[in-house]
């Protein structure tokens, strides 16, 4: 058995190492694919709830900014390890790009030592982020993940992790939370999101240096479709206008219970549309007996600011948030200046 990192014998979307095949995703795998992943996952474990096809389907497959699955082979044709990816859409300093974060990580015991001194774990990461990560359209500028400790130690190794934070959550009592005045805004709670989510987008992306694409489609996959978890949307606006949106939801996120402001956009200098959303959120927290609402944010954006102002206060969490370069001038430093991003973005909630 060969121990180069990659052979010769690349062909379309799948190549070999050592005795393992290495492949992106075809149709009909899936079942073998989540099945492999609850026997591994349930043997490590006792509290682990099996992944369904469905959540897998959606989680992957759904997902209108693409699929990034690769998994390894035996020579038996058994699942021997797999990745996940969840593909997102970003604009990077106004342009359109691409980015994944790492969310399923997962080598059969019986394949652990599988390759001659490195783990095929770290041979699968880098195989596919060394195809798949760069500048340029179809390429990934960054891959990145809010791992558990194990995690963090396996890729900070094998896999080039660099920590952009450890992130802090806001959080504040729904009684404390400080609401002024919202003069002319309404707030509805739609089924979905609106058309104009696009627009409403566009207006406050140029604001950030780096933002996922939170368009109506890629909205409705991620907080309306959800196959296990219910969300409610509301949104604001003046004389019509749509001006910011949030999705909440009673759930756990870092060993609590709350309500999660599990996605926020409002332009920086509207306060009016965001206090008319905080007494939204004020509300759904009460009625879903939440004692706590959370958000998080980074610490370099302005709704950092903006939440504390309403009562919110800061707090670790269990999270460091990573990254694995492509385009160096996007590395970690260059991240956590500039990128925007909530809880939604996510696999947290």
């Amino acid at each position: 058995m060969s121990d180069s990192p990659i052979t010769s014998g690349m062909t379309g979307k799948t190549f070999r190492v050592g005795d393992f095949l290495l492949k992106e995703w075809e149709p009909g795998e899936e079942e073998r694919i989540v099945a492999a992943f609850n026997r591994v996952f349930a043997k490590a474990d006792p509290n682990f709830r099996p992944r369904s096809l469905d959540f897998w389907r959606w989680q992957y497959l759904d997902n209108p900014s693409g699929k990034l699955l690769i998994h390894a082979e035996a020579p038996d044709g058994s699942v021997a390890a797999h990745h996940g990816f969840i593909n997102q859409r970003l604009l990077l300093e106004g342009r359109p790009s691409l980015c994944g974060q790492m969310v399923d990580s997962m080598v059969d015991p019986a394949y652990r030592r599988g390759l001659q001194r490195v783990s095929l774990s770290a041979t699968l990461s880098n195989s596919f982020i060394g195809h798949t990560g760069g500048e340029g359209a179809r390429l990934h500028a960054f891959y990145w993940g809010a791992p558990v400790p194990v995690a963090m130690r396996i890729g900070k190794a094998l896999v080039q992790y660099e920590v952009v934070r450890t992130q802090l959550k806001l959080s504040c009592a729904p009684a404390e939370v400080r609401l002024q005045g919202a003069s002319g805004i309404s707030v509805e709670e739609p089924a979905s999101f609106p058309e104009d989510t696009v627009e409403f987008f566009r207006k406050v992306a140029h604001c950030y240096k780096a933002i996922a694409v939170r368009d109506q489609p890629q909205l409705d996959w991620r907080f309306v479709r959800h196959p296990e978890c219910r969300f409610s949307i509301a949104t604001a606006r003046l004389g019509g206008e749509l001006r910011g949106y949030a999705v909440y939801s009673h759930g756990s996120f870092d060993g609590f219970e709350e309500g999660l402001v599990c996605d926020w956009l409002v332009h920086p200098d509207d306060g009016a549309a965001a206090n008319a959303l905080w007494a939204w959120l004020v509300e759904k927290a009460r009625a879903s007996s939440a004692e706590r609402l959370t958000a998080v944010f980074p610490e370099t954006v302005p709704d950092w600011i903006r939440f504390q102002e309403a009562g919110f206060r800061a707090a670790p969490t269990q999270y460091p948030f990573v990254a694995r370069t492509c385009v160096r001038r996007f590395d970690p430093p260059w991240l956590r200046r500039n990128w925007y991003y909530t809880l939604g973005d996510t696999d947290l909630v």
